[in-house]
């Protein structure tokens, strides 16, 4: 349990506004239900995941789908990290990167990049640029220091890595939370492991249920601090996670879910 800082306590207020209208599983059922994109918009827009979806239409493409929904999730944070101490606020906006890592590392071991990245706004920049020169180009972006996961000083290209040594670097200095911050990371990173290694049919949803519970109790046993923030965050992107499945599904097949 982390130490409370009553300079959360703005934070903390939004952070159980927003916990206590999370979509409940009866929201989840619906949406499964739904047979096609526009009546799971239609659905979602009833639920507190219309700001997720605001931006799309019935007949949104897959990739414009995915690249809309990424720039919810830069907005959302965004709006998390100017609800937190100011000393606090840059470490809290580094995690916006998160979704775009599993790319980025792609990006860094070279090769051909897949169309969808050449037109997102946050890739495209990147991909555009020869892989021989991929390192030295992201130092002119808003992600200038993942720079270093790109061309290491030795071994291979570790995103990651860089991203963790960077987040890590912005924390202030004394932190009373490092521990829990750290314990809830690893479960995150844990699950986002077992989540890539899945097959294409589906990621378990008892490893997403094991993940939400964990950041519930780390949100709970941790008020008044920074762990509080990133496990709200952790909920949040698994929310933006089932989403972005269900809608992938119906913007490609116009099928509904199977039942579990």
């Amino acid at each position: 349990m982390s130490r409370p800082d009553c300079a959360f306590a703005f934070a903390q207020a939004r952070l159980q506004a927003r916990l206590g209208s999370r979509p409940t599983a009866a929201d989840w059922q619906r949406l499964h239900a739904t047979r096609d994109l526009g009546g799971l918009l239609q659905t979602a827009g009833t639920t507190a995941l219309a700001p997720w979806t605001r931006d799309l239409a019935a007949h949104t493409p897959v990739h414009e789908a995915e690249q809309k929904l990424r720039r919810r999730w830069l907005a959302h944070v965004d709006e998390v990290a100017a609800w937190q101490p100011a000393a606090w606020r840059d470490a809290i906006a580094w995690l916006r990167w998160l979704p775009y890592l599993p790319s980025l590392q792609k990006l860094a071991r070279g090769g051909k990049s897949p169309e969808w990245m050449r037109s997102d706004p946050v890739l495209g920049p990147v991909v555009a640029e020869d892989p021989r020169q991929r390192a030295a180009s992201l130092q002119r972006m808003a992600f200038a220091p993942l720079a270093a996961g790109f061309a290491p000083r030795s071994g291979a290209p570790d995103v990651m890595g860089a991203w963790l040594r960077h987040w890590r670097s912005l924390w202030p200095m004394r932190v009373p939370n490092e521990v829990p911050l750290e314990r809830v990371l690893k479960q995150v990173l844990a699950a986002r492991a077992e989540i890539a290694a899945a097959p294409e049919s589906g990621v378990s949803a008892q490893t997403l249920g094991r993940l939400e519970r964990r950041l519930l109790v780390a949100l709970r046993r941790n008020p008044l601090s920074p762990v509080a923030t990133v496990a709200w965050l952790g909920l949040a992107a698994l929310d933006l996670m089932r989403m972005r499945g269900s809608v992938a599904l119906r913007a490609l097949h116009g099928a509904s879910e199977p039942r579990a």
